[in-house]
């Protein structure tokens, strides 16, 4: 007996199929274009229907910008239960640098996934958000850390929105360097960069 149910046959059939269509549509989507891809293209490369498609997708830019599940609680509460001696901003580093800790071994994705951004970035929101980085839920859990409104009060808005332009400016320079310098690297260079300005 399995000692996690989860991975048994059943469960790793469907992480197959569905690492299939996600794969499958973020190639297309680097190849031709995300306007250019169907739903119905990219089941029928992977031999699927397409009511098996939207089993495991609601729409086809979830297959290529959400790969796997969003992850927008997890930073939350990493940011909410970081040391009380840290600021807000590296909180907020230390809990996207959590979710952004696989980039090094899947950098074959990231680079397939940046050349799609390339071609349409309206997906990059979308992009963003299912790697922790909701700027939406960032301005809240900040605000939250620090008991200021989300919706009337500055900081935790900048804090958020120029977090999210530090991990796309990481990324972006990690892919265009040929990934000399690791990926991690870039990341605390950015936010150092940031937290030189933006205390708190």
């Amino acid at each position: 007996m399995s000692d996690d149910p989860p991975l048994g046959l059943r469960e790793r059939k469907k992480r197959a199929t569905r690492d299939a269509l996600a794969g499958t549509a973020l190639r297309m989507a680097a190849d031709r274009g995300f306007e250019h891809v169907t739903v119905e293209a990219v089941t029928d490369a992977v031999g699927v229907s397409v009511r098996t498609f939207f089993n495991y997708f609601p729409c086809l830019e979830d297959a290529i910008t959400r790969p796997v599940q969003e992850n927008a609680e997890r930073t939350r509460r990493a940011v909410l239960n970081a040391p009380e001696h840290l600021g807000a901003l590296d909180a907020l580093s230390e809990a996207i640098a959590q979710e952004l800790a696989s980039i090094e071994e899947d950098h074959e994705r990231w680079e397939l996934q940046l050349e799609v951004l390339k071609k349409s970035p309206a997906l990059l929101p979308n992009f963003l958000a299912a790697r922790g980085a909701d700027e939406t839920a960032m301005v809240a859990v900040v605000a939250e850390r620090l008991g200021q409104d989300p919706e009337t009060d500055l900081y935790p808005r900048l804090l958020a929105h120029v977090a999210v332009a530090a991990v796309r400016a990481a990324v972006e320079v990690w892919v265009a360097t040929g990934r000399t310098r690791t990926f991690q690297s870039l990341y605390r260079e950015a936010f150092a960069s940031l937290a030189a300005g933006l205390k708190g």
